[in-house]
């Protein structure tokens, strides 16, 4: 169909990696909700997706995933691989680690911290979202306190790293929030959905680039789930695409690291 009115249009800055790979994460879970649901970014900054089921919509998208069932399937292993129970079929989310493909290198969490547990936090604080932040669940920001033993702890669960916007807080203030135990504002839609935008969607390693870089396409054509994953990562190329790259800087002590804000590129040969 061409030109269609879209069921859902959301601003996006495609210099944030983490907001990026968040819109291939709503796409994902479109598709599994409402088969052959295609998406497209504009010119404008915004996400759109189109189905023909009159349901689909950003507020459906978010009250599914928040309240889908996550189980790691290793309860003793903080980068276990997470089975998500969202619709008719179980979703496996584990390409941290994925070395053949790359997804181990996009890894952002420590050794120390649990995956499944960030990950289910986040997406149990989305439940959260009030109805005025359905059009830019992007921005919406809350604080995200850790769970031991059912019991909600003082201090703020640290985030994947991957909405950028994080990444500037430290050089900001001048000291490290996370270790000063100070309750830090996340980006939970984003955070979340990026997690699940990586296990299809991967973006071009370059490996000679220093730091080691990643690069992703944004496709202006309206395409299902399948062509858009070959787009981003440049095995299939289309006329008028905006490509960008980032880098995943370590943070030193901690192990971990994050994504940092990805710039422009000049040409689309890349």
């Amino acid at each position: 169909m061409n030109n269609p009115k879209p069921n859902i249009t959301i601003p996006v800055d495609l210099t944030n990696p983490g907001q990026f790979f968040a819109c291939c994460g709503l796409l994902e879970l479109a598709d599994r909700l409402w088969p052959g649901a295609e998406g497209w970014f504009t010119p404008g900054a915004t996400f759109s997706i189109f189905s023909e089921v009159v349901s689909c919509n950003i507020s459906a998208i978010l009250k599914a995933l928040a309240t889908a069932t996550i189980e790691p399937l290793d309860h003793d292993d903080n980068a276990s691989a997470i089975r998500l129970g969202l619709g008719k079929v179980p979703i496996l989310l584990d390409w941290w680690r994925d070395e053949a493909a790359g997804g181990q290198r996009l890894k952002t969490w420590a050794g120390r911290q649990s995956g499944p547990q960030i990950f289910k936090l986040m997406a149990k604080k989305i439940a959260d979202i009030a109805a005025e932040n359905a059009d830019t669940p992007f921005d919406f920001s809350a604080t995200v306190f850790d769970i031991k033993d059912g019991k909600t702890k003082k201090k703020t669960i640290s985030p994947f790293y991957f909405d950028s916007r994080r990444a500037g807080t430290g050089l900001d203030v001048g000291f490290s929030a996370d270790e000063q135990q100070m309750s830090v504002r996340e980006f939970p839609v984003v955070e979340t959905l990026a997690l699940f935008g990586i296990q299809r969607f991967r973006p071009r390693t370059d490996e000679s680039a220093s730091p080691r870089s990643f690069v992703y396409a944004a496709w202006p054509q309206q395409l299902p789930l399948i062509p858009a994953q070959g787009v981003v990562c440049g095995a299939v190329q289309l006329p008028s695409c905006e490509y960008f790259r980032f880098a995943r800087p370590s943070r030193g002590g901690e192990y971990v690291s994050m994504f940092t804000r990805a710039t422009r590129e000049r040409s689309n040969n890349v």
